[in-house]
């Protein structure tokens, strides 16, 4: 048996529209960095809305593996329900 079909599926809880919501959001993140590199911004440099509505560099945000959304280092503790220890 293929080992891949052996891990569990996500099964998330978020209605359609919240779904979709989410992929607009995500899509907002993307354009932003689309236009940073449209606009020769270094990689380095390059930052990330969060929802809420800080702008941050690419480096010091997070992604969900599920619905894709970059946080800041608050609102994902808030996402994934776990607070880091410095």
């Amino acid at each position: 048996m293929d080992k891949l079909l052996e891990l569990p599926t996500y099964k998330s809880d978020a209605t359609s529209e919240q779904k979709k919501a989410n992929a607009l959001f995500v899509m907002k993140q993307l354009r932003l960095i689309i236009d940073q590199e449209k606009n020769k911004t270094p990689s380095q440099f390059l930052k990330i809305r969060c929802g809420c509505n800080k702008l941050i560099q690419w480096k010091y945000m997070y992604r969900c593996l599920y619905c894709g959304i970059w946080f800041c280092r608050e609102c994902a503790e808030k996402h994934f329900g776990f607070k880091k220890n410095d």
